[in-house]
């Protein structure tokens, strides 16, 4: 079975973390001192706070921004954990609509949803997609906004609109570690925060320490950031394999009517091929009996109940219906490729 994602794994990720192993010191340490440096310099960031993952981070960084008592407002196209976010902060979430062709949140319908009980809203780079406002908005003054950039590692422009981004390095992520994530700004006093709140709330080293705020146990160990560095120093080349695979999937779906496919970006990270098709399911299963895994993403956070009940959302309960994610991971073979096309070619509309 070809999977739908899959970590590349190279002797550099082999040989950072044997290091690692036999240095005696597995915690937090000079390989996450490292990591949080190198990316920030990738992300054009000023601070970078290494996360065990990007869950925490979202959830992190709404409590530093003060959430709590507020309102959120997200895409409603978006992984649970972008909402859990919200709701572990002590924030109501208000889920706006998403763009048609770009999947990203709708910003005109986000500024719609603005009150005066809005405390931040978070756009989700839907796939790699960085979709900012085509016109500004000076409302965005009002409170922060926070990047959702799980999807977005290599992405241009990702990471560098709001005053905070979360990134995730999950095990099936462009850059992976199994698990992992980070949090980059260039608000010193917040990075200088976030440090803390990501240790339990600690405010310095040593025995004699406080907890002037109750934290996380969310900091990231030097095995996690061996990894990282490695898959950092490969993210342009993984992340350029993708975009090959992407143009191959358009030019071997082009003459299919029934398959809508994605716009061509040359900016994105392409973590996810997301076609759509009014036959999704069937799609899907005909996908998997020859051989080939595929996917949906996401269930839209209205779908949830733990989400509360939110005025319609015409675009994102009509288009989830029809959104199928097709293989894509850097270590595909040409073969892999093929039988991909193949298999979706093969179905009859």
């Amino acid at each position: 079975m070809i999977p739908l994602f899959q970590p590349s794994c190279s002797d550099l990720e082999i040989r950072n973390v044997t290091q690692v192993l036999r240095s005696g010191w597995w915690g937090g340490g000079a390989w996450v001192v490292e990591l949080e440096e190198r990316f920030a310099e990738r992300a054009n960031a000023r601070y970078a706070i290494a996360v065990n993952n990007c869950t925490n981070a979202l959830q992190i960084v709404c409590e530093a921004l003060g959430v709590r008592g507020g309102e959120v407002i997200m895409p409603a196209l978006t992984f649970a954990a972008t909402g859990l976010s919200g709701v572990h902060s002590g924030g109501k979430v208000v889920l706006a609509d998403i763009d048609e062709d770009t999947l990203c949140i709708d910003w005109q319908d986000a500024m719609c949803k603005v009150s005066p009980d809005t405390r931040a809203i978070i756009p989700v780079w839907y796939a790699g997609t960085v979709a900012l406002p085509q016109v500004p908005y000076p409302e965005l003054g009002w409170f922060p906004v926070i990047e959702d950039c799980a999807h977005a590692a290599g992405s241009f422009l990702a990471g560098g609109y709001g005053q905070v981004a979360c990134w995730s390095f999950n095990a099936v992520k462009n850059l992976a570690t199994g698990d992992g994530g980070m949090i980059t700004t260039f608000d010193g006093d917040l990075a200088a925060r976030l440090r803390k709140l990501r240790r339990f709330g600690i405010d310095r080293g040593g025995w004699d320490f406080e907890i002037p705020e109750p934290g996380w146990k969310a900091d990231m160990n030097d095995i996690t950031a061996a990894i990282a560095l490695a898959q950092l120093r490969r993210l342009n080349e993984m992340n350029e394999i993708r975009r090959k695979i992407v143009l191959t999937y358009l030019k071997g779906f082009a003459d299919l009517k029934w398959l809508e496919l994605p716009s061509w970006d040359v900016n994105s990270s392409w973590h996810m091929f997301v076609a759509r098709t009014q036959r999704r399911d069937d799609l899907i299963a005909h996908m998997l009996a020859r051989g080939v895994s595929a996917g949906m993403h996401y269930k839209p956070l209205n779908q949830h109940k733990i989400f509360g009940k939110h005025k319609e959302l015409p675009v994102t309960d009509r288009v989830w219906k029809t959104l199928v994610t097709f293989p894509l991971y850097p270590d595909m073979t040409e073969n892999d490729i093929e039988q991909v096309i193949d298999a979706v070619r093969s179905f009859h509309v």
